[in-house]
């Protein structure tokens, strides 16, 4: 029996790189996705963003450039190499916007990692050279080029800080330009220009717009698609002499004709968005004279491209240098190195802009053909158009809100149209997408008094110190009580489910944007827990909901049962031992809860003439729950116009789109809000339940009383004392 050789297992080795080439082309492939799904045709990076994980794939999808062991003889090796550098200029170019939204940290960790791997790349090809493994059949030139290229991303990195903090200084500005408005109020026209200001601000001032518009990616997508043409002569050249590759001495076998195929299709998936960031630079200013000039003048580079260096090279020297001799020659060789670096940096991005000139001349040249078959045209039909007449008045409003690095050139009317629709485009999604189960549900309401009556005062406590309520925890308690009730038919537990899985997505957004205390932070968490095991298991802390309400028992008797219940729970809290902290908390919480709602309905029916069928409960509680709603949706102008402004550069652009999705599915709830009368509560107390509860009925506009009086809670009292006696305590 033959010893296996290490060269029997490259076969496989060949395949570990065609997934990891597979992984890498896959994502490039979600991100060209999203852009078309999207309409940004300059593609910013979701997937195939720089990171450790990415960097470990492009590693392993480039070992073939870094096998010492290869033959430079061997055509199919030789050809791989050739691909395998080609593709790893590929993903650089295609990953190049992702540096925008990086911070400093991540921007060194993950520039080092990458200019790592790249030296490894670049002295293994030296060594491989020296040693004379290359055969001079492989062109130099057809190695070389993509070497030259593979440093390009570094410029663009040392550009991010200093055009963020300009973007940012910029967005400053503007916000507060934005934000001297009147109070909105229900206003559906005010909000949605608020919405559009904002995205505006965002999608103009994205850092990984402002790369994907640099001369750097433009030069890259005029160089991509030409490797996109000779990938595609490669596959049809693996696949004509495919009968061949039994001849193939490497060690890869047959692995190396899966690599070369893999990484060419990831060479024409990739080169899609760097070619078409190219075509969006080269449109993405008003073609003017002073446009064609700057653009013209590749000799220009713009002052953030170098001002990060330059910031280097005036700082002090660092303390730990000692004598005044070492700093003097630590200062020269840092600034020499800093010089060689700026040189080197202006290098780059005057090719960058000798190349770009190529798609510029295009343009120009198609542009003026184009002028002049429009003024043609005009001299036979010229019909007025409403829609583009509208569309020019949006521009001219929301351009002011632009954000640019340089000023001195405005954006074409095409990019400002692309963004404007964009946003009305998802606008009219979201509308399509309205909670329909929910405006059902919110018909029931006509004012605001379930606010009112779903806790009673005269409930004793089961703790000194109460818990904080908050929207999520209250309808979701009240939903559950509803699952207990007999003779309610499925088809009308089904709707209040759909309705509240509809409710709770804005409810959710409200309180996460405006109760961020910590108490209710924790009330919320048990909420959504509760949750969870009520939509999906039927199930209340464990107890199965389902067969406790079909076993002959009254609404009554449940409503006493969940009560004694709750009191049980809230015991094992105190006297449990070695239980998660959280947990238990949330389980107090939330029985806490359940407690003072179930009690206060069982008041509520006792204090009827006569005890109300099961279908008059439910009805109930189900208006109390819209109440609640409704109460709860008087913030969402306010939440929709806080998730438009985000600080953090990085998350800007998910909350404004939140924003817009709000805006887009509460369309009629809002329009039912503005034509009711709200209470006397200041902005910032409307957000919270325990305020609205704290107003009489008196205070609630269209309000009356419920007439809740005073009864006894019997069989509760005694386990409420025992609690009580127990002093049981949060946390």
């Amino acid at each position: 029996m033959t010893k296996p050789s290490p060269a029997d297992a490259m076969p496989w080795v060949g395949l570990y790189i065609c997934v990891a080439s597979l992984a890498c082309t896959l994502a490039m492939a979600a991100d060209v996705f999203l852009g078309f799904r999207q309409r940004k045709l300059w593609f910013p990076c979701r997937f195939f963003t720089i990171n450790a994980a990415s960097i470990t794939l492009i590693a392993i999808s480039t070992k073939i450039a870094v096998d010492l062991s290869i033959d430079g003889d061997n055509v199919y090796e030789g050809e791989a190499t050739y691909v395998t550098l080609i593709f790893l200029t590929i993903m650089l170019a295609n990953s190049l916007p992702s540096l925008g939204l990086m911070n400093d940290k991540e921007l060194v960790l993950n520039t080092v990692a990458l200019c790592i791997l790249i030296l490894t790349i670049i002295v293994n090809m030296l060594i491989q050279r020296i040693d004379d493994s290359y055969s001079f059949e492989i062109n130099v030139l057809s190695i070389l080029l993509p070497i030259l290229l593979i440093p390009w991303p570094f410029p663009a990195a040392l550009t991010v800080s200093a055009s963020r903090r300009v973007l940012q200084q910029r967005y400053k500005e503007l916000h507060r330009l934005a934000s001297n408005h009147q109070e909105m109020k229900f206003s559906r026209k005010g909000l949605i220009r608020y919405v559009k200001k904002y995205w505006m601000m965002t999608e103009t001032g994205n850092p990984q717009f402002a790369i994907a518009c640099s001369p750097v990616s433009s030069a890259f997508g005029v160089i991509c698609s030409l490797y996109a043409c000779t990938s595609i002569l490669s596959i049809i050249s693996q696949v004509l002499y495919a009968p061949n590759i039994q001849n193939n001495k490497s060690d890869y076998k047959w692995s190396i004709s899966a690599i070369i195929i893999l990484q060419s299709i990831g060479i024409i998936v990739g080169s899609i968005a760097p070619i078409f960031r190219c075509l969006t630079t080269t449109t993405h200013f008003n073609l003017s004279k002073k446009w064609s000039k700057h653009n013209i003048n590749v000799f220009r580079v713009p002052k953030h491209w170098t001002q990060r260096l330059q910031l280097w090279k005036t700082s002090h020297v660092p303390s730990y240098v000692p004598g005044r001799h070492r700093k003097k020659v630590f200062r020269n060789i840092r600034n020499t190195i800093l010089n060689f670096c700026i040189a080197l940096q202006i290098m780059i991005v005057v090719v960058s802009n000798i190349i770009s000139v190529i798609p510029i001349f295009l343009l120009i040249l198609f542009s003026y053909c184009y002028y002049f078959v429009k003024s043609c045209l005009k001299r036979f039909k010229e019909e007025p158009n409403a829609c583009n007449s509208i569309m020019t008045s949006d521009i001219e409003e929301y351009s002011g809100y632009v954000l640019q690095i340089e000023t001195d050139v405005k954006l074409s009317k095409r990019i400002l149209r692309n963004v404007l629709n964009s946003i009305t485009r998802l606008l009219n999604e979201s509308e399509e997408k309205e909670p329909r189960n929910l405006m059902k549900l919110l018909e029931k309401s006509t004012g605001f008094n379930g606010v009112v009556e779903f806790d009673n005062d005269q409930i004793p406590p089961l703790h000194p110190q109460e818990i904080e309520n908050c929207w999520s925890l209250v309808v979701v308690t009240l939903t559950t009580i509803t699952l207990l009730l007999p003779n309610i038919s499925n088809g009308h537990i089904n709707g209040l489910l759909a309705s509240m899985n509809e409710g709770l997505h804005f409810v959710r957004h409200i309180e996460e944007s405006l109760n961020s205390n910590d108490d209710l932070v924790k009330a919320r968490k048990a909420a959504r827990h509760v949750w969870t095991d009520v939509e999906v298991d039927r199930k209340w802390l464990q107890i199965d909901l389902q067969k406790k309400a079909h076993k002959g028992k009254t609404s009554e008797k449940i409503l006493q049962w969940l009560g004694d219940e709750a009191v049980k729970i809230v015991i094992q809290f105190k006297t449990r031992k070695n239980v998660s902290l959280d947990h238990s908390l949330h389980k107090f919480i939330v029985a806490s809860s359940m407690y003072r709602i179930s009690q206060t309905i069982l008041l509520h029916c006792n204090e009827q003439e006569n005890w109300p069928t099961d279908e008059v409960l439910f009805e109930f509680i189900s208006t109390l729950i819209a109440d609640l709603l409704c109460a709860c949706f008087t913030n969402l102008p306010r939440v929709i116009a806080m998730k438009c402004h985000e600080d953090a550069i990085e998350k800007r652009e998910d909350s404004i789109r939140i924003a817009a999705q709000l805006l887009g599915r509460s369309k009629k709830i809002l329009k039912m809000l503005k034509a009711r009368q709200l209470p006397n509560l200041d902005m910032d107390s409307m957000a919270y339940i325990d305020k609205w509860q704290a107003l009489s009925m008196t205070q609630i506009p269209n309000g009356c009383s419920a007439g809740i009086q005073s009864v006894s809670s019997s069989s509760n009292e005694s386990l409420v004392k025992a609690v009580q006696k127990k002093d049981v305590k949060l946390g």
